[in-house]
């Protein structure tokens, strides 16, 4: 595997780990009893897990196309 592909690849995983912190934030925030914090924090918490995957699956679809080429 040339140079490129290796940087391309460490790039993905670079940006993968910079997003982490923020799904588990959205995780935890899922997690929340809704008794104590109510139902606000869980609906914003799916909202924010549908925009992960939605961003991971870009991101994936982005970075498979600029190897592909």
């Amino acid at each position: 595997m040339d140079q490129k592909h290796i940087d391309e690849f460490e790039l993905k995983d670079e940006l993968s780990n910079a997003f982490r912190p923020i799904e588990e934030l959205f995780k935890i925030m899922d997690a929340c009893s809704t008794d104590i914090y109510g139902e606000l924090i869980r609906s914003h918490a799916e909202v924010g897990i549908v925009l992960c995957k939605n961003y991971r699956k870009n991101l994936e679809n982005l970075l498979t196309k600029k190897i592909g080429n």
